[in-house]
């Protein structure tokens, strides 16, 4: 049974809805913490079970604070993921007037996934970044100007602001993935459901290093669900390749890519092998 999990919060972001999801409505104790990092560390310092932090989002891709940390800082294990489809609302204080908004603040992922309609119907508006979309609610519900939030209706709710407008992401198959963190441990084993396998790769630099470190892959017959690269921080045109695979650690056919891999790299980590996320 988890007895605790840390997310990004404060209480009403999208990351406390995945939470809510993986461990169920009654299911352990959910911790807010003000930063990705912030879970990071608890779960590092093992002051909660798990901890549970946005990766990427289907408009916007990848939250590379969130890479670098699996990649730089911390040495956690991923255990499972989330994913969730994300409602943007306009959130303003009871009463106020569209027109009287005088900045707009949210978590920068989430003013981003509003691009459109933010520069259509407020595009003299100053926009803010904020921690998540939850403390943007509270900012604006405790600011004595006329600002307005970008956030869930359940942060509406739990700091007293209304939906002004409601669904104005720009995209409506807009959805977040959220991984599961652990300090302890790496999921179960062969005999999960759907398992997926992630991959972090430092790559030699040698001619042809990543399509050889692909072929791996194709010549042992497993799918590939994401490939994203980020810097290496070494020197400019060395870079970090994070690879999702379809398929668990401990499988055969997994193994024989991973020695394949290890030919090729620096580094070959695995992550975590866990069960794929359900299809919405």
């Amino acid at each position: 049974m988890i007895k605790n999990m840390a997310y990004l919060g404060p209480p009403g972001t999208f990351c406390q809805a995945a939470a809510h999801r993986y461990t169920g409505m009654n299911n352990g104790e959910l911790i807010p913490y003000p930063s990705i990092d912030g879970v990071f560390s608890a779960v590092d310092r093992r002051e909660t079970d798990l901890g549970i932090v946005p990766i990427e989002n289907s408009c916007e891709g990848a939250v590379n604070l969130t890479l670098d940390l699996l990649a730089y800082e911390y040495n956690l294990k991923i255990i499972g993921e989330v994913v969730l489809p994300v409602q943007q609302n306009l959130l303003i204080q009871p009463g106020l007037e569209l027109s009287a908004i005088s900045r707009i603040i949210s978590h920068p992922q989430a003013l981003a996934q509003c691009r459109k309609f933010l520069s259509v119907n407020f595009a003299d508006i100053e926009c803010i970044d904020v921690s998540s979309t939850a403390e943007a609610a509270r900012r604006a519900a405790e600011s004595a100007e006329s600002w307005a939030a970008v956030g869930t209706e359940k942060a509406a709710r739990a700091y007293g602001l209304e939906v002004a407008i409601s669904d104005i992401q720009d995209q409506q198959n807009n959805e977040t993935r959220f991984i599961i963190l652990s300090a302890s441990g790496d999921g179960s084993g062969l005999s999960m459901e759907n398992p997926k396998t992630s991959l972090l790769l430092y790559l030699l630099n040698l001619p042809g290093a990543l399509f050889k470190a692909l072929e791996q892959f194709y010549i042992n017959d497993i799918n590939l669900s994401k490939i994203e690269s980020r810097p290496a921080r070494t020197r400019i045109g060395d870079y970090l390749f994070f690879i999702d695979i379809e398929g668990h650690k401990s499988e055969l056919r997994v193994i024989k890519a991973l020695k394949g891999l290890q030919e090729l790299a620096h580094d070959v980590r695995i992550l975590g092998s866990y069960p794929a996320a359900t299809a919405r």
